[in-house]
């Protein structure tokens, strides 16, 4: 028996059931079609309902970023950062909005930041190079661009072999620790993921992928101490299959919405309501 309520009594109750992934795809769609209004509008529906949804606030991050909102993509971005520790995007639109309030110092810094998460982002290349005042290379790799590029391209012992090494060094790097955690998983050193997964879940309990790994590797307490973080933040896995960027179990996740949210669905060409 379908677990789906039958879908005449969910018109009469003026609702109806889609799958998450079928609005995110639909978000997406936007944003690629240079649709950030309605992309945006698309995102409250899962917000409504996934609160704390961080692939929804990704696509606000770019959504604001397109309509050149940089406040609204800095409140977005923070957030974003607090579950999501090295990501490019958020690093991008804070470096942007901080900049245009004038402080390029912390701009500077912050750019520097964006850069080492994904050194090859035209954007972040262009923000680091405008307000560098010194001279050099503004965009020579350091150890920590070298290493995103290893996490970025899955090459796992290197990448951790790097994050272990910045940790020494800069140990209140949270994203440092979530690379090295993420890093070291992926490569099977299962104990040292684990004991950095248990440390970051305690330090930062925001941390999406602390929560993940600790699912993945600990026992029944652990996972049971996952569950709802992971359903709250992630849950059909989506933005852990886009981080990761290799194949990730994503379980089919109804999400109910109302017969006019289905509406604004059809509009977006991403849904159509059974005759």
């Amino acid at each position: 028996m379908s677990s789906i309520p039958d879908l005449d009594a969910q018109r009469a109750l003026g609702e109806t059931v889609v799958e998450l992934a079928m609005v995110s795809r639909a978000t997406e769609a936007q944003l690629a079609a240079d649709q950030p209004e309605a992309a945006a509008a698309l995102a409250r529906v899962v917000l409504m309902r996934f609160p704390r949804h961080l692939a929804t606030y990704e696509r606000l991050v770019r959504a604001a970023w397109s309509l050149k909102r940089w406040q609204e993509g800095e409140d977005w971005a923070r957030r974003l950062l607090q579950a999501d520790p090295g990501n490019a995007v958020a690093w991008r639109s804070l470096a942007y909005a901080v900049e245009q309030k004038g402080m390029l110092s912390a701009a500077r810094s912050i750019w520097r930041r964006a850069f080492q998460s994904h050194p090859y982002d035209p954007e972040i290349r262009s923000g680091l190079t405008r307000t560098h005042l010194e001279g050099g290379d503004r965009l020579r790799l350091d150890s920590a661009a070298l290493a995103g590029i290893y996490l970025r391209a899955g090459r796992w012992g290197h990448a951790a072999g790097a994050y272990r090494r910045l940790v020494k060094a800069e140990p209140k790097r949270l994203d440092f620790q979530v690379n090295w955690m993420v890093a070291a998983w992926q490569q099977g050193v299962r104990q040292e993921a684990y004991q950095l997964a248990r440390h970051l879940t305690g330090r930062s309990p925001h941390t999406l992928l602390a929560w993940v790994v600790l699912a993945a590797l600990g026992d029944v307490d652990d996972r049971a101490l996952a569950r709802n973080p992971i359903q709250t933040m992630d849950p059909d896995g989506e933005f852990v299959q886009t981080w990761l960027r290799v194949p990730w179990d994503r379980p089919s996740t109804p999400l109910r919405i109302t017969i006019g949210e289905a509406a604004l669905l059809a509009e977006n060409n991403a849904f159509a309501v059974d005759s």
